[in-house]
């Protein structure tokens, strides 16, 4: 059976579905409604969709079929008059077939004491949502997963699990001579291995050079960096005004606060969020599965959706929102997973490693640019999960640039794609905050960022006392003799000096990350 294209909007007393069906008899169809569900039979196609709201078959349900437009609409009314329908966006988890009720537990518990230690929190397990430490401590996670490895002796080892929750292996068992990844060995290196060598491999691609220039250039109008700052991108266009003054980071801030995402039918400001037929496409090809994740999992998760949505703001910033043929490979780049397969284990991580690689990798590596892309990926939290399941929708087609990239969309952003539609609304408003709160400083990333602009600084007053000297001596102000300490060739002799010095310091604090420990960039 074929499973058709459909939208749903809602009123205060129905549900109305629209289903694209062509070329189908409607006489010879069926409708069914019974509680959260309702399943529509027209031979070649079945839909059945779950709601997380009731349904009810009253006599009010109307069905009606467009035989020129192959539309079948239908109007399912609400058992509770008035009742606002969540999640009509997430075609995927309406698709979703319900799990079946659990047995009656076999063994009947008659007493029982507090343990204190919180770990369900309430007859329903959420109770981990309203704690204050949402995020484990990354070192623990660390520690323990060393010690794990610690434990086996090498030729015992399971095979390497990355990927969503760090459920595949095998995937590229053959692809090592690939350029999908930065990691050259994906299917031997432990995640140990993998975080020491992006570390390193991320020391060596930092160019000063290049980082000074386009710090220069970023003072200048009409250069890149000062073009993508002032490019407005669809989830700034579409955030309320409200969101935007909560935004602390957006305008060189501090720690943001928590506004209230739109989940319903529309964004902040009220503009509906349809999708597009290819997006609706992609969301009935999503795997149909529930994800069922521990807190300390899905914290992780969470990390690693920021660590994804990166790359994604920063091309749509410096492209000016029309993807270009390298728009896959920008994406790819700037994601500690999608290119190490290196998942952050804290927002802390995620905001300075996206930030770091920032600076290593693409054409454009200006400091205000890559903190700005950061208060992005924190304004597209905020507008809830459609916002943020449109622009893994929009990852998934630029994997498929590359060869062999849907194995990236299989193991990491497909997953994505079906789960951050389960997850609820809280959780990607604290990592937002948690993002704007954890936006790192200069001195966090490693490399001493403000002593190489200083130099650049001096190069350009040196270089600009020069053509002075050099615009007075041509008019005879000044006339022969040798230049004095301020002229222009001063500046060029000074400066290797100090740059081998600036790099030895990062050189040396570089190891120092790798050796106190791994993924200590929190």
């Amino acid at each position: 059976m074929l499973t058709p294209r459909f939208e749903l909007e809602q009123d205060a007393e129905f549900v109305l579905l629209r289903v694209h069906a062509p070329h189908v008899r409607p006489d010879e169809g069926e409708l069914v409604i019974e509680g959260h569900t309702v399943r529509i039979y027209l031979k070649p196609y079945f839909l059945r969709l779950t709601f997380h709201q009731r349904l009810t078959e009253d006599g009010r349900e109307h069905a009606s079929y467009d035989a020129t437009e192959g539309v079948l609409s239908v109007r399912l009314p609400k058992e509770t008059r008035g009742e606002a329908f969540t999640g009509l966006g997430m075609l995927s988890e309406l698709l979703r077939k319900p799990a079946p009720p659990k047995a009656a537990p076999r063994i009947e518990v008659i007493g029982s004491s507090d343990t204190g230690d919180g770990a369900e929190g309430g007859p329903d397990g959420e109770g981990d949502e309203e704690e204050d430490d949402e995020w484990a401590d990354p070192n623990e996670l660390l520690a323990f997963e060393a010690e794990a490895e610690q434990a086996f002796p090498s030729l015992l080892q399971p095979a390497a699990r990355y990927g969503f929750n760090d459920a595949f292996s095998g995937l590229f068992t053959g692809l090592e001579g690939e350029e999908l990844l930065q990691l050259a060995n994906p299917e031997g290196a432990s995640k140990c291995e993998r975080r020491q060598q992006r570390l390193r491999a991320e020391a060596q691609a930092f160019d000063e050079d290049h980082y000074m220039a386009d710090f220069m250039e970023g003072q200048t109008e009409g250069s890149a960096a000062r073009a993508a700052l002032a490019f407005v991108p669809w989830w700034r266009e579409q955030a309320a005004p409200a969101m935007r003054e909560h935004e602390g980071i957006a305008n060189g801030g501090g720690a943001s606060v928590a506004a209230p995402a739109v989940e319903a039918t529309a964004f902040a400001d009220g503009s509906p969020v349809g999708w597009s037929d290819e997006e609706k496409d992609q969301l009935l090809q999503l795997p149909r599965k529930e994800m069922l994740l521990s807190r300390v999992e899905a914290s992780r998760a969470l990390c690693g959706l920021a660590d994804v949505l990166y790359g994604y703001c920063y091309d749509v910033r410096t492209t000016e929102g029309e993807h270009t043929c390298e728009s896959g490979w920008t994406v790819r780049v700037l994601s500690s997973q999608l290119s190490w397969l290196d998942a952050p284990v804290s927002p802390a991580e995620a905001a300075a490693t996206s930030v770091r690689r920032a600076l290593c990798f693409p054409l454009v590596r200006h400091w205000g640019l890559a903190h700005a892309v950061l208060a992005d990926v924190s304004a597209m939290l905020r507008l809830g999960k459609r916002a943020v399941l449109r622009a893994l929708l929009s990852i998934h087609r630029l994997m498929l640039a590359a060869e062999y990239g849907y194995l990236l969309n299989r193991c990491l952003v497909d997953e994505f794609a079906v789960w951050v539609q389960q997850t609820p609304e809280r959780r990607l408003l604290r990592l937002a905050d948690a993002l704007g709160a954890a936006a790192p400083a200069k001195e966090a990333i490693g490399w001493p960022l403000a002593q190489y602009e200083a130099l650049a600084m001096e190069e350009e007053e040196g270089e600009s006392e020069g053509e002075g000297e050099d615009e007075s001596s041509s008019s005879g102000e000044v006339s022969g003799g040798e230049e004095g300490e301020g002229g222009a060739a001063a500046p060029p002799a000074q400066r290797q000096p100090l740059i081998e010095e600036l790099g030895e310091t990062r050189h040396e604090e570089t190891c120092g990350m790798e050796l106190e420990g791994k993924g200590t960039l929190v």
